[in-house]
């Protein structure tokens, strides 16, 4: 390929490698965006290309996950949640992302939001696969839960699902 073709593609996967070497405002603001939305390929379904697809998401929820990591360290709760959210949308069974944007909603002092998100991710895991999510993410809400009737709510809403 000509030295002069961009490939939206690789300048990606270079900005995310730069993403690694230091936290830059900038770029982590424009890799958020550029990430976000950004399918490889949509509508072809040859093998080869169902393939690179793959990659390409497992790259994308990487990168999402890493910025919403850098930004929560930062304090910069917005683009966290929009980083969180936006990984979630992809994969919402990723376990590391529901995490993430739990502590976006507690970092917000959101409680409620991190109840009803956990609880929604809950229920959907016991739907789909039958278990129940790690004590990892489960620990993150535990104390909103004690002194509480909310382990209660959720166990009963839980059954109707």
């Amino acid at each position: 390929m000509d030295e002069h073709v961009s490939v939206d593609v690789r300048d990606l996967r270079a900005q995310a490698a730069r993403l690694e070497e230091h936290a830059n405002p900038g770029l982590q603001q424009s890799l958020l965006h550029a990430v976000q939305d950004a399918e490889l390929l949509p509508g072809w379904y040859e093998d080869w290309v169902i393939s690179e697809q793959e990659r390409w998401q497992r790259l994308r929820l990487s990168v999402l996950e890493r910025l919403a990591k850098q930004f929560l360290l930062l304090g910069r709760i917005d683009p966290a949640m929009e980083a969180a959210r936006a990984a979630t949308t992809i994969e919402p069974l990723r376990e590391s992302a529901q995490r993430l944007l739990l502590q976006c909603y507690l970092a917000e002092g959101n409680n409620a939001e991190a109840l009803r998100a956990y609880q929604s991710f809950r229920i959907r895991l016991r739907q789909e696969f039958g278990v129940a999510p790690s004590a990892i993410i489960s620990d993150l809400i535990s104390s909103l839960l004690e002194g509480s009737d909310g382990e209660q709510q959720l166990g009963r809403s839980g059954g109707r699902g």
